[in-house]
């Protein structure tokens, strides 16, 4: 088994592209795999996760919860960019969430996924480097979000590709101000996680097949996307939980 890999970060900026979206690929990308979901014969991508090792994946307590949830209806799809297509394919043996989840609303959003048999890892599947424990972003950093979600605002579909979106950090006290004006039912906003939107509008829509996507510093996974917003018109932050949190339980989780 693989070791994981950490990182420490010099914070410094980073060059910005499209609103929209850049395409890219998973060999720039290497350490992305799907979260796939069985929709009776079919499987459809669903969330996303990020290599950790041979045998785990990283992603969203969400992403492997709810009422009918069971490992037999959730796989990984790594080493490919295309959605639902290619690469290699593995099932779910266990899921290890974090202690914290499900104690206060959002809080504590992360889990890491062993799998039945392992990745075997190369130039399209490789290991994500984590952010070091104790560390936390400061406000206004360049940071990319890489998914398959969609790239157009307001919009339904996902896309087959991979893209990358450059976004900023918010202060958390004006996201947490944001989503209290909200009527949702978890709406808090707290020190574990990332508050992240465009550069223009301090906020971006979610798609749900980002949740569990990998937010990048300087290639360094900092944060997992958690929740958002579908249709904000862009005002209202995405939320991902920070690994900087979490980086010694996702080391020792990852042990078994």
């Amino acid at each position: 088994m693989a070791f994981l890999c950490w990182a420490v970060l010099l914070l410094a900026g980073v060059a910005y592209s499209s609103e929209l979206g850049t395409q890219t690929s998973i060999e720039k990308y290497p350490s992305l795999a799907q979260v796939e979901s069985r929709a009776g014969l079919l499987w459809l991508q669903q969330c996303v996760s990020s290599v950790l090792t041979s045998y785990h994946v990283l992603s969203t307590a969400r992403c492997f919860s709810g009422v009918n949830y069971s490992d037999s209806n959730r796989r990984i799809r790594a080493g490919t960019s295309y959605r639902g297509t290619d690469g290699l394919v593995r099932e779910v043996q266990r899921v290890y969430y974090n202690p914290s989840w499900g104690l206060l609303d959002n809080d504590g959003d992360i889990a890491v996924v062993r799998l039945e048999t392992a990745l075997t890892l190369g130039a399209n599947i490789q290991q994500a480097a984590i952010l070091g424990e104790g560390i936390y972003l400061p406000y206004g950093l360049n940071i990319q979000l890489v998914g398959w979600g969609t790239t157009a605002e307001g919009g339904n579909l996902g896309n087959s590709n991979l893209y990358e979106l450059d976004l900023y950090t918010v202060n958390t006290d004006d996201c947490l101000e944001t989503y209290l004006g909200l009527d949702l039912e978890n709406n808090t906003i707290t020190e574990n996680m990332i508050c992240a939107g465009l550069r223009n509008t301090q906020g971006r829509d979610l798609d749900t097949r980002d949740e569990g996507a990998p937010i990048f510093y300087s290639g360094v996974t900092v944060g997992v996307v958690s929740f958002g917003v579908s249709r904000g018109d862009d005002s209202i932050p995405i939320v991902s939980t920070n690994i900087g949190t979490y980086s010694n339980w996702i080391v020792e989780a990852a042990r078994y």
